[in-house]
């Protein structure tokens, strides 16, 4: 077993990061080797993802697709998710995916900033487009999956069954690709703005990919080009980046196979695992606890995963957690805009609480905010990243060049996020410089929460902000709204569905609390600090405890 990090990309010829190039080259490798499963269906081999994926391309080259193009996919975890996503890039196109949780405004933000002349939407999603059709000028066209085939709310933008677009022939798209052409486009909260479409190259995918198989490698104690005999296992959304560059991609790369569910149900999960024969996966800290939470069974051990990579890692749990389920933990941190930027080193003693050390290829430091100082180990400061090589971190935020260049400031990414850095150059994540909510998995802004809460009629002003619900490092943010009323004050569980009509569900407040009115600073900026530290008050309503249900 090593115990080095190594500089693999030295050794490597950046040209040929391209997603589609090594689809295409496993495919005519080992066209009959199965690549992926979702839920109960069939194994799909690497020759059927790649021609469906031709397929696709071709269909959306034929209907007018332009290369570096902008498409938006709203799908759910479903089989189709991967192949729509192949298809974008081999097209020479972008893919920007969006969060299936998303309605009405932020629905329509998502598809007009990226200027998408395409969607491909599921069925299921198709209702919340009736709400928005006026306010999309750009969209020409929507491609249905496991549509039924009926006529669109609007004419004008005609609807398309996928399984009618990949009626295209199965031949290699005509099509050149190069490591810095843009391929996806992920969006990430807004802290003191509207949610930004972060640009990933092919380069800084692959990066993340063959990254994962680095770090996963050394946790199994063998080779990276070892691992095409594992499964890799995700119950995330596919439309956030985990489940895509660090299952999917890693998994095509190793030559292995991936298998996803729908979503994560810390009751069925182990089953899951053994059914689908997983060997490893990625988890966030709050989906740990809920499997740790679950009473011991036979379960805990019936499995085949050894080796998970989590974000961040359960501390005051994990030797624990390895012990019980007989895994080997691997804690990293990073960003949309970044991938994967530091990882404690499997080969190495665990330093609980730290997020590792900077990946190769990578300089990750810790500044002092506002002046980027480099700041003396131990003292807290914002955490800046950096490249070593390029084309490896984001490209830029779509559209919003102002952002883009206040977050590379003095040419660095700025994360927003307050860290130290021991002697050893180990990195902890301390808390958030920038004013979101991080909530089961989500990072929420509360800008826009608030921006849509102070639509309603009977509210004047409103200030929302995360607060803990109960004690102990297990417990995860939880969503609160301080509001003061405007005439009558609205009825908390009504106020609810009218919240839960316009955002995503992860976004409604849990919490409502009216107040005569918000504490001002001299500049009459809210002070959350005070809500904060007042949290939960006793005449704070809670809907869990009302019985109100959200559904999503």
């Amino acid at each position: 077993m090593t115990t080095e990090w190594t500089n693999w990309y030295a050794e490597e010829d950046p040209t040929t990061w391209v997603l589609a190039t090594k689809l295409r080259e496993r495919a005519e490798a080992h066209p009959d080797r199965e690549y992926l499963r979702y839920g109960d269906g069939a194994w799909v081999t690497y020759g059927d993802m790649n021609s469906r994926a031709n397929r696709i391309a071709n269909g959306l080259i034929a209907n007018g697709t332009q290369q570096g193009e902008s498409v938006s996919v709203m799908l759910p975890n479903c089989e189709e998710f991967l192949q729509v996503w192949f298809g974008i890039l081999k097209a020479g196109a972008v893919m920007s995916s969006i969060n299936t949780a998303y309605k009405g405004d932020f629905l329509t933000w998502t598809i007009n900033l990226v200027e998408a002349r395409t969607l491909f939407i599921s069925e299921a999603f198709l209702d919340r487009l009736d709400f928005i059709q006026t306010e999309l000028p750009l969209l020409e066209r929507v491609v249905v999956v496991r549509g039924s085939g009926q006529a669109g709310p609007d004419p004008s933008r005609p609807w398309q069954e996928l399984t009618a677009l990949m009626q295209a022939p199965d031949t290699q798209p005509d099509v050149e690709y190069s490591w810095t052409d843009d391929a996806r486009i992920m969006f990430t909260s807004g802290t003191t703005g509207r949610s930004k479409g972060v640009i990933k190259q092919n380069a800084a995918d692959y990066f993340s990919a063959r990254g994962s198989l680095e770090y996963m490698s050394k946790a199994r104690g063998v080779a990276a080009d070892q691992l095409s005999g594992e499964t890799w296992f995700s119950c995330l959304p596919l439309f956030h980046s985990n489940a895509q560059v660090l299952c999917a991609y890693p998994a095509l790369l190793a030559g292995a196979r991936v298998a996803y569910v729908e979503r994560f149900s810390g009751t069925r999960f182990w089953q899951q695992a053994i059914d689908m024969g997983a060997t490893m996966f990625n988890g966030i800290g709050a989906m740990l606890y809920f499997l740790w939470n679950q009473p011991p069974s036979e379960l805990d051990r019936a499995h085949s995963v050894h080796s998970v990579l989590a974000a961040p890692a359960p501390k005051d749990i994990y030797f624990e957690f390895e012990e019980r389920f007989g895994v080997k933990l691997t804690e990293g941190y990073g960003l949309t805009e970044t991938g994967v930027c530091t990882v404690m080193d499997p080969t190495q003693p665990v330093r609980l609480g730290s997020c590792g050390k900077a990946n190769p290829g990578y300089e990750v430091t810790i500044v002092e905010p506002g002046t980027d100082r480099p700041v003396p180990p131990e003292t807290p400061g914002e955490i800046v990243v950096d490249m070593k090589i390029p084309n490896i971190v984001m490209r830029a935020y779509y559209g919003m060049p102002e952002k883009t260049a206040e977050d590379f400031r003095n040419l660095k990414l700025h994360t927003g996020d307050l860290g130290r850095m021991d002697a050893d150059g180990y990195i902890y994540f301390m808390d958030r410089v920038k004013d979101y909510i991080r909530r089961r998995g989500e990072n929420v802004s509360s800008m826009e929460v608030e921006r849509q809460i102070a639509g309603h009629p009977n509210v004047r002003e409103c200030s929302v902000i995360g607060v803990k619900a109960d004690e102990g490092a297990s417990s995860e943010d939880e969503i609160m709204v301080v509001l003061v009323a405007h005439g009558d004050a609205p009825d908390p569980e009504e106020l609810t569905h009218w919240m839960a009509a316009r955002m995503p569900y992860f976004m409604v407040p849990r919490y409502i609390r009216l107040v005569a009115a918000l504490p001002k600073t001299p500049t009459e900026r809210v002070q959350k600090n005070t809500l904060r530290d007042e949290g939960i008050t006793p005449d704070t309503w809670d809907r869990d405890v009302a019985g109100v249900k959200v559904g999503r």
